[in-house]
């Protein structure tokens, strides 16, 4: 690749360097004229040569190692976008437990895990909680994460903060 670049430029140059020539020894008026404009036509002729030597079968080829790639990349890309949702859906769940936590009275610490849903879209699914608290109090915060998140008992983990 970078050897047909160097030849596309050394040819560009040689061009360039032959129709600079003509033009100074080509006598002024009519003549020097004629000159500019073929010497225009072999630096365009140059510039484009690279164009008129291509090969339609690697033309497509190259195109289609280029779409591959782009469907690599937007399958990466979607992916990518996917974990961050939801790694946002776990945060801001976490942060709403800990604020109806502390309205209860309750200091704590929440981690939620989310899992898709059958749209593909993230919801709460598991959450654990660290703090301490009365059994009633728990079971209060249980049945909000219930109601509120949708989390059953069963993927509600409490844990004693000195545990």
């Amino acid at each position: 690749m970078m050897d047909a670049i160097r030849q596309w430029l050394m040819g560009m140059a040689c061009a360039a360097m032959a129709a600079a020539l003509a033009q100074s020894l080509a006598p002024e008026g009519g003549p020097r004229r004629i000159c500019r404009m073929a010497g225009s036509l072999v630096l365009l002729l140059a510039m484009v040569s690279p164009l008129l030597q291509l090969d339609e079968g690697a033309l497509s080829r190259l195109a289609r190692e280029y779409q591959a790639q782009a469907g690599g990349y937007t399958q990466t890309l979607e992916e990518e976008n996917r974990l961050l949702y939801e790694s946002i859906i776990e945060a801001q769940s976490a942060a709403y437990i800990v604020d109806k936590a502390a309205a209860l009275g309750i200091s704590c610490q929440a981690e939620v895990v989310c899992r898709c849903d059958g749209e593909d879209v993230p919801c709460p699914y598991q959450v654990q909680i660290r703090g301490e608290m009365s059994q009633e109090q728990r079971q209060l915060l249980a049945q909000l994460l219930e109601s509120d998140l949708g989390i059953p008992p069963q993927r509600q983990q409490f844990e004693e903060k000195g545990s």
